[in-house]
C-alpha cells in the first residue's frame, strides 16, 4: 500500500491510501480514525479491486483540525470528489460511522459517480430527533455534549476516554497501545466539530428515500441502540438495500471483523454490473 497525496479545489492538499488494481472502491473511515484503519478490509477484500482510502479532514497524515472551527456539512466532500476523479469511472463507496455520514452525503451529491453505496452503522444520528426515537437521541446528545465541554475546556484525554469507552467498552482505552492513545487525543477537537455538526443537521430521512444506488448496510448485532436505531431507519427509507448482521461485532466492525465486512464488500461489489467506458 502506498500513501499518495491530492490537491482539492480549495488547493487543500490531503493524503490517501491506493492500493491494487481494478474496480475502484473508496473507503471512509470513523472519527478518530485515519485510513489505516482499513488496512486488514482492504487485505480481506484480495485481489481485483483498486482501494483508495482517504485520511479525512483533521485525521492522519492531514494537518490537524484547528481547536473551535466549525464543520461544514458539505466539508469532506472535496476530498471524495477528488478521488472520483481519480478512479475514472463511477466508484464503490463504503463508509463506516462518521464516514458513512460522509458517504450518505456524497452519494447524494454524485450519484452517477458512485457505482454502489456500503455503509457500516453511519452515525447519522438526526434521524432520531424525532418523538419516537427521543431517549436515543438524548443518550448521544449527552455524549456530545459532555465531548464538546471537555474540550473547549482543553481537557481532551478526558473526552477521549470517554469517547472510545462509549464505544468499545469500559476497558478499551486501558488496553489499547500509548502510541494509539496519543494518536486520539490528537483528534479530539475534530470529533468536536463533528459533534457540534450533528446538532445543527437535521431528520433527511426523505432525502436518504431518494437514494437509488445498490446499497449494502452493514451492523454489529452488538452495536449501540442509537447506532442500531439509526440503521433500521435507513433500512425501512431504503427497503431494497441489502443488510447484514455481524452476531459478535459492536461498532467497530472494520477494525474487529475485518473479514466479515470484506466479505460481505466484496460480495455486494461483485452484484453490481461493472461499468464499461464508452469507446472515444
Amino acid at each position: 500500500m502506498t500513501y499518495h497525496s491530492l490537491e482539492t479545489a480549495d488547493r487543500r492538499r490531503h493524503f490517501y491510501l491506493d492500493d491494487g488494481a481494478g474496480a475502484p472502491v473508496i473507503l471512509l473511515h470513523c472519527s478518530s480514525g485515519s485510513s489505516s484503519a482499513w488496512t486488514a478490509v482492504i487485505h480481506g477484500l484480495g485481489r481485483g479491486y483498486r482501494t483508495l482510502a482517504p485520511d479525512l479532514l483533521g485525521y492522519g497524515r492531514n494537518s490537524p483540525w484547528p481547536r473551535g472551527a466549525d464543520l461544514g456539512p458539505d466539508s469532506e466532500l472535496a476530498i471524495v470528489d477528488s478521488l472520483l476523479d481519480a478512479c475514472g469511472e463511477p466508484a464503490h463507496l463504503v463508509g463506516h460511522s462518521y464516514g458513512g455520514t460522509v458517504a450518505l452525503n456524497a452519494v447524494r451529491r454524485f450519484p452517477r459517480r458512485v457505482a454502489s453505496l456500503t455503509l457500516i452503522e453511519p452515525v447519522a444520528f438526526p434521524l432520531l430527533r424525532n418523538a419516537d426515537e427521543l431517549n436515543d437521541w438524548r443518550e448521544v446528545a449527552a455524549l456530545a455534549e459532555q465531548h464538546i465541554a471537555l474540550t473547549a475546556q482543553g481537557h481532551d484525554i478526558e473526552a477521549s476516554r470517554a469517547f472510545i469507552t462509549y464505544w468499545m467498552g469500559s476497558a478499551a482505552w486501558q488496553q489499547m497501545p500509548e502510541v494509539m492513545r496519543d494518536s486520539i487525543v490528537q483528534t479530539i477537537p475534530k470529533v468536536a466539530a463533528e459533534w457540534r455538526l450533528m446538532f445543527a443537521l437535521h431528520d433527511d430521512l426523505d432525502t436518504i428515500a431518494g437514494i437509488h444506488t445498490p446499497t449494502l448496510l452493514i451492523c454489529g448485532g452488538r452495536t449501540r441502540k442509537p447506532a442500531r436505531r439509526v440503521m433500521e431507519k435507513i433500512r425501512s427509507a431504503l427497503p431494497e438495500a441489502h443488510y447484514l448482521e455481524i452476531p459478535d461485532a459492536g461498532h467497530m466492525s472494520p477494525l474487529s471483523h475485518p473479514a466479515e465486512v470484506a466479505d460481505a464488500i466484496r460480495a455486494h461489489i461483485d452484484s453490481v454490473p461493472r461499468w464499461h467506458r464508452p469507446a472515444a
